[in-house]
Parts: C-alpha cells; structure tokens; sequence
C-alpha cells in the first residue's frame, strides 16, 4: 500500500462527531431508499433524489449520487 492509499484511508475514518453522524445520515438514507426500491417504489426514489439535486425532467442527464445510485435520464 503506498502512502496515498494511507492517506484517502485515514481521511476517510469518521473520527470527528460531526463525520460519524453524516456517516450515519448517509447510512439510514440509503436503507430507507434500499427499502423503497424493493416496495417496486424506485420511481419515487429517484424523482425526489432529481428534485433535491435542482435537475429538470427535460434534457438528458447521467448523474452519480452521493448514495452511489447511477440517475441517467
């Protein structure tokens, strides 16, 4: 492993209260999302994911989320 490796590693542990509790948020947004996806209800999941992140119905646009989801329109 070479020192920049280490480095993204480290940077990455969630030592600061305010990390761990976004590392939280993130964790139970993709379980609700996750959950909702297997109700059949992705459409819902992924208008609102569109509506949060300012893009338009019109127009094409491939976006990677925060959660990791592939929006491609």
């Amino acid at each position: 492993m070479n020192l920049r490796h280490l480095k993204t590693k480290l940077s990455r542990l969630n030592l600061t209260p305010a990390a761990r509790e976004a590392a939280a948020l993130k964790a139970q947004f993709r379980c609700e999302d996750g959950e909702l996806y297997r109700q059949g209800r992705g459409a819902e999941v992924l208008a609102d994911r569109m509506k949060n992140l300012g893009l338009s119905e019109a127009g094409k646009t491939e976006l990677v989320t925060v959660n990791g989801v592939r929006i491609r329109r």
